[in-house]
């Protein structure tokens, strides 16, 4: 059996403790401050509703079912970007700053993929006739492709550099293609808008 006497207790690690006068001080603790990322993050319900009003006013009610409008911090030097299919817009959340332009960049992102749609499975510009359509369908005719509001700028080197085998044109890339990628103009003219593999965009040695 455990001769109690040989225990031995070191109390001198213990935590230094604070007496305190009534419960009122405990409450006056304050919870941890949530980053200024963590308050700009996340998807933006009003937003969402005005965009799928938008959408279903065209005739897309399969896009506004699908589609997130959500708020990306991470997001510097761009205003705002699209993905497709996924109909999911992120936003800038530095566009607060200006006024209009919440909106504005809204409706720039949800022309694409509104163009994209539109399209099905034929190759477009991204800034091309079909989202300049789609921009004067949600009210912005004649936006702009690229923004010019003061945003933190990136310097982003684009080492990798590829060239349509026909026609010669060049694609500077900071990553590499995911998947074949073929020559926009070159399909467009020779193959209906269709990917065609004889114009596939080649690395060139750098």
């Amino acid at each position: 059996m455990l001769d109690l006497s040989q225990l031995f207790f070191d109390f001198t690690a213990s935590p230094v403790w604070t007496p305190f006068q009534s419960v009122r001080e405990l409450e006056a603790v304050e919870p941890p401050e949530m980053t200024e990322t963590a308050l700009q993050d996340g998807r933006d319900e009003t937003l969402e509703a005005q965009a799928r009003e938008w959408l279903h006013a065209l005739e897309l009610p399969g896009g506004a079912k699908l589609l997130t409008v959500s708020w990306n911090a991470r997001l510097r030097s761009t205003a705002g970007y699209a993905r497709y299919p996924k109909w999911a817009v992120e936003l800038n959340p530095l566009l607060r700053d200006f006024e209009g332009q919440v909106e504005r960049t809204l409706k720039h992102e949800l022309a694409h993929l509104i163009a994209y749609h539109r399209s099905g499975r034929r190759r477009i510009e991204p800034h091309g006739r079909e989202w300049r359509q789609a921009c004067a369908d949600l009210g912005i005719a004649g936006e702009k492709a690229h923004h010019r509001l003061p945003l933190p700028r990136n310097e982003v080197v684009r080492k990798l550099v590829y060239a349509c085998p026909a026609c010669q044109t060049t694609v500077q890339r900071v990553r590499k293609f995911r998947r074949p990628t073929a020559c926009l103009h070159c399909c467009n003219k020779h193959a209906g808008g269709q990917y065609d593999g004889r114009f596939k965009l080649a690395l060139l040695a750098s």
